[in-house]
């Protein structure tokens, strides 16, 4: 039986215990490298919404600030993305579980432009300037006051545009990833997903929230499979 999706789900997922198992959440966290090539659609979002607006201006240097980096898999291929075509990318990656920074630090902290940082995104500022910023399935693990208060405090800092791409609330999308999930064991893959598309969005719900955190234009994209984006424009200032 499929649980009630006409509001967000308040139910914690289990790798956002401090306390959980870490067997389980650093498998959990290698997993997601899978999952976000298989369906979360970040080469099309950041193709389209990041390394394209660069090539405006293809002689400068960016800042993108990833919110909820996790282990830095997208970081990594967007940074490969930009040097083929040569564009300067620098990216600082958050998180707050150390000791899933510990992770994205042995497996990707070689790579050059890459900055992986605890940081508490809903208190701490980064202290330098921002082109863009980017989030992966971050959004749902607030509450609608926790983003109000997270757009408020980011926007002013974002020079380009912010890109917050996270679950649609919808039964297919829950039916389609409880199928997927089982190849993904010994986890927290399934459980945490599930709960995760039930704390969702659907586009009404992102609308009002962005209209309560800012006057300036944005934009709200439907992606197959299940999947919404949020774009804000940026400040305008430029990146010279």
């Amino acid at each position: 039986m499929l649980p009630n999706f006409s509001d967000r789900a308040t139910i914690n997922e289990l790798m956002d215990n401090p306390n959980c198992d870490e067997v389980r959440l650093l498998r959990t966290i290698h997993q997601f490298a899978s999952i976000n090539r298989l369906v979360s659609r970040y080469r099309t979002i950041l193709s389209q919404w990041v390394l394209d607006d660069m090539k405006q201006q293809p002689s400068k240097e960016y800042h993108l600030v990833d919110m909820g980096a996790g282990g830095c898999d997208i970081d990594a291929w967007l940074l490969k993305a930009a040097r083929r075509k040569g564009l300067k990318l620098r990216i600082t990656a958050c998180d707050m579980d150390p000791r899933i920074i510990a992770y994205a630090q042995s497996t990707y902290g070689h790579l050059s432009g890459l900055e992986i940082k605890k940081l508490n995104l809903l208190e701490d500022e980064i202290g330098e300037p921002i082109d863009y910023i980017f989030a992966n399935h971050f959004l749902h693990h607030l509450t609608s006051e926790q983003i109000i208060h997270l757009l408020r405090q980011w926007h002013p800092l974002v020079r380009r545009r912010m890109i917050f791409s996270d679950l649609l609330r919808h039964p297919s999308a829950y039916f389609g990833f409880s199928l997927l999930a089982f190849f993904y064991r010994n986890s927290f893959t399934r459980s945490d997903g599930l709960i995760s598309i039930r704390k969702g969005f659907i586009p009404e719900e992102l609308t009002a929230l962005a209209n309560a955190a800012t006057d300036r234009d944005f934009s709200i994209d439907r992606l197959l499979p299940g999947r919404l984006v949020l774009c804000l424009d940026g400040n305008g200032t430029d990146t010279a």
